[in-house]
């Protein structure tokens, strides 16, 4: 292949896996080429202004609709600018594909300029990482664009080098089949032991999230079901068996508190948070690939196909009865609400009557920051990748692009973005990127002018204001500046008015909260 050949080689195998958009910030380099070669086949392509928040679209696009979309960056610094939303993708297990250009090979021994060994940079933050040149074939780039949406999900690093040769060992993920002898004990040894139990409580992670047929067998089962932030949606938060979130924190402890199983299904060990397992109750694990992390020790481990075993061993046989889920989550609830005073615009209240003006079908992205304390225990979610957070690595600045790659994964379906003044400041340049390309999101900043949750872990000897306050930023007048409409709410009323129309167009709402119940908040959902 000649470096167009190239391009269009690898646009063609991109088309073939169902990607339906591409995203970045391209350089002077042969990208430009694959950026044409993706137009020319009615891949579109979104343009960015920072790589990292390419990534974080791309990845978000990726989740949504199943598919390896690429994010394409140049060589250099495009490469390790866009490492955060690659480490994103990987630890939130969001499939990405990150192509970056590179100094040739031929060139490498005398070009110093913009040389960074690019493979060994993305190899801790990369499922896997190869060199895609001139002479690859056909079967090596379907099998690398498989690899992102693999279980666990993740991002793929191409080094795109038009003149060079490919990888003689590119490294592919090999998927070894279960021993179906081991895999026949585990059930059994499951089946009875999920038999025996009165009080089982079902714990579901991002796997089971990605494994909608899933829905269907835990609400036959009956028992109820505690949903981790990245499964939020597979069962009914307002539904008969959801009874609240997961995170090993304090909100949830009650529902664990009542079990006498404990059953987990898809949980990826990067979802909790690094608290110790304090439950007694014996553990019975369902996924489809090897747990090496001793954090939460399993009675049995069976590892399978997901929805076929849990089929198998979800067996109705305990003494829950209809309700007692409901009413587990509606206490949960009721601890968040309490944690805020009634008068007070605060977070809770923000989040509550944003609740109150939802369109009928959303997509909804939070920000990692204190604000996240109040929406993630309160959120309705009623279908997987509805409710999207990082959680793995736990990033701010995700929500902002990642509601650009949900509105690009959906088109014309509304996207409510969930930003604190921290987060919203790292991404401020993308409100142009929204109304370029007028997408029908709407932003909402919880401005306190403070890193909050780091404020709350302060102590006097941690630099006081200096190390997390902010000058107060007028984001609405930004966003106008930006081409979308912007609107300052101080209170609950000014907020309802100004949500209850206009989910078809670009906004920012700059909502000045109240942050006084973030440390009681965080002391209800974490302990």
């Amino acid at each position: 292949m000649v470096a167009a050949g190239l391009a269009v080689e690898l646009a063609k195998a991109l088309g073939e896996a169902g990607v339906g958009a591409a995203f970045g910030v391209p350089g002077g380099g042969p990208n430009l080429d694959l950026v044409g070669a993706l137009l020319d086949i009615d891949i579109d392509f979104i343009l960015a202004h920072a790589e990292s928040s390419a990534a974080i679209m791309a990845a978000t696009h990726g989740l949504i609709t199943q598919t390896p979309t690429p994010v394409i960056v140049t060589r250099g610094p495009g490469a390790t600018s866009v490492a955060n939303g690659t480490a994103q993708a990987t630890l939130d297990r969001f499939p990405l594909i990150v192509v970056t250009d590179t100094v040739p090979a031929a060139q490498r021994q005398r070009v110093a300029h913009q040389r960074v060994d690019q493979r060994a940079f993305f190899a801790p933050i990369t499922k896997a990482s190869a060199t895609v040149a001139a002479d690859v074939d056909a079967e090596t780039l379907v099998g690398l664009l498989t690899v992102p949406t693999t279980w666990p999900f993740g991002a793929v690093h191409l080094d795109y080098d038009a003149s060079g040769h490919p990888d003689a060992d590119a490294h592919l993920e090999v998927v070894v089949a279960p021993d179906t002898g081991a895999l026949s004990a585990a059930i059994s040894a499951a089946v009875d032991l999920v038999g025996q139990a009165e009080r089982p409580v079902v714990i579901v992670g991002m796997e089971a999230a990605a494994t909608p047929e899933l829905a269907e067998i835990l609400v036959r089962f009956g028992a109820p079901v505690l949903s981790t932030y990245q499964a939020a949606g597979l069962v009914d938060t307002n539904g008969s068996v959801g009874a609240s979130l997961f995170t090993n924190g304090a909100l949830e402890r009650p529902v664990l508190d009542a079990a006498d199983l404990i059953i987990t299904v898809g949980l990826d060990l990067v979802e909790p948070i690094p608290a110790p397992w304090t439950q007694a109750a014996p553990v019975v694990r369902l996924s489809s690939v090897i747990q090496l992390d001793d954090y939460l020790p399993a009675t049995i481990d069976v590892v399978g196909p997901l929805a076929e075993t849990a089929r198998t061993v979800l067996q109705p046989n305990h003494r829950w009865v209809d309700g007692e889920a409901t009413a587990l989550c509606s206490q949960a609830r009721d601890h968040i609400r309490h944690a805020e005073s009634s008068d007070t615009f605060g977070p809770v209240q923000l989040v509550e009557t944003a609740i109150a003006a939802l369109p009928e079908t959303i997509t909804t992205t939070v920000d990692a920051g204190a604000h996240f304390l109040a929406v993630m225990p309160l959120w309705p979610v009623s279908e997987p990748f509805r409710l999207l957070i990082s959680n793995g690595l736990a990033t701010m600045a995700f929500a902002v692009p990642a509601a650009i790659g949900a509105a690009i994964a959906r088109p014309g379906e509304p996207v409510l973005a969930f930003t604190g003044d921290g987060g919203m400041s790292m991404t401020m340049a993308e409100l142009e990127t929204i109304a370029r390309l007028q997408l029908p999101i709407t932003v909402v900043v919880f401005n306190d002018a403070t890193l909050s949750l780091i404020r709350i872990k302060q102590t006097a000897e941690h630099g006081g204001d200096r190390a997390v306050a902010y000058q107060l930023t007028d984001f609405a007048e930004v966003a106008r500046a930006s081409g979308i409409d912007g609107y300052v709410v101080n209170s609950a009323l000014e907020f309802r008015t100004v949500l209850a129309q206009d989910w078809d167009r670009p906004r920012l709402i700059d909502a000045r909260i109240d942050p006084s119940s973030y440390p009681a908040l965080l002391a209800a959902t974490r302990g």
